[in-house]
């Protein structure tokens, strides 16, 4: 098969398109032919090295059809998507013509959509969907910061939390990304220059019911300061850095009543309790299929352009998913 490897860990040109072994199909697992990839910020951390060491062939999500299964579980030529499950991890990854992936990483689906605007949901959409259902327990309502709102998987948030009836507050660093913010659904737009939490409390006195944090550890002290007694915040991504906080003492620096919490997607999927089966991609897609809600593709390159997508998401300047596609 054809895979896009890597020669070393570096840049952008460090990738390449050559041939690869296909993987065999085997017991627990289901053999995909991938039709369509999204390009995500942590293969842009693999690529580079910043996240340690990784299998040939690196990539956490897909979509394309079964090749085969074992396991009997999925039809052949269903259609389907994957995510993590340990691909570049553990085992190779998405960007290749086929991946073997555990069955419990796999969530069939019917679609007439083409395959480039079905391969920019999964990752940033169940994430989104995880994070505010699971994480934050949002319900129709309530108010919402997503910190990190130009991130793919900020954008998804917006989409769905917009959809699901919050009001919904979305930051961003630059002044020319309100409006994609304000298309997206989002009720408002603050600039982010390091600190928020006087905006907000401006707009909401006594603060919102619950944040979406996805900028991070550098950001977490002020987007707690914007939180209602009693509110929560739900970690998901480190876009200002992979740094630890330094001396965090969460019984004087965390907030009275307030409730944090996390979720590595990369980590947790298929866990107990963090099925990705129970994710209704499904339904979000269909969702999608009727307009009901906005897809985030942005733009589809073909594998030979691996680099010049890349270096699109590495540098900021997609504004929504980048997609490639077989």
């Amino acid at each position: 098969m054809k895979a896009i490897l890597l020669k070393g860990k570096g840049g952008a040109d460090s990738l390449f398109l050559g041939d690869y072994a296909l993987p065999a199909a085997r017991p627990g697992s289901v053999l995909i032919q991938i039709k369509a990839f999204g390009i995500n910020h942590a293969e842009i951390y693999m690529r580079r090295g910043d996240w340690g060491d990784t299998t040939d062939i690196i990539g956490i999500e897909c979509v394309g059809i079964v090749a085969e299964d074992l396991s009997g579980t999925f039809r052949k030529g269903q259609q389907v998507a994957a995510m993590v499950g340990g691909m570049a991890r553990n085992i190779n990854g998405s960007y290749a013509e086929y991946v073997a992936v555990p069955v419990s990483h796999v969530i069939p689906f019917e679609s007439s959509l083409p395959w480039n605007e079905l391969a920019a949901i999964p990752e940033s959409y169940a994430t989104a969907w995880a994070m505010l259902r699971w994480c934050l327990e949002a319900k129709t309502g309530e108010t919402l910061v997503i910190r990190g709102g130009t991130s793919t998987v900020g954008m998804a948030a917006i989409v769905l939390a917009r959809h699901l009836g919050l009001t919904v507050i979305a930051t961003t660093r630059s002044a020319a990304k309100q409006g994609l913010l304000k298309e997206l659904g989002a009720d408002g737009v603050v600039i982010d220059d390091g600190e928020i939490s006087g905006e907000v409390r401006r707009l909401f006195v006594e603060g919102v019911d619950k944040v979406l944090e996805l900028v991070g550890t550098s950001t977490l002290a002020d987007s707690l300061a914007c939180i209602r007694p009693m509110g929560a915040l739900a970690m998901a991504g480190f876009l200002g850095g992979l740094a630890p906080m330094e001396n965090f003492h969460p019984i004087f620096q965390l907030p009275n009543g307030i409730r944090l919490t996390a979720l590595a997607s990369a980590f947790a999927f298929g866990q107990k309790g963090f099925e990705f089966a129970k994710i209704p991609l499904q339904q979000i897609i269909t969702d999608i299929e009727n307009k009901r809600i906005p897809n985030i593709l942005r733009m589809t390159f073909p594998v030979s352009q691996i680099r010049e997508a890349h270096r699109l998401v590495e540098a900021g300047e997609a504004n929504g998913k980048v997609v490639m596609e077989w």
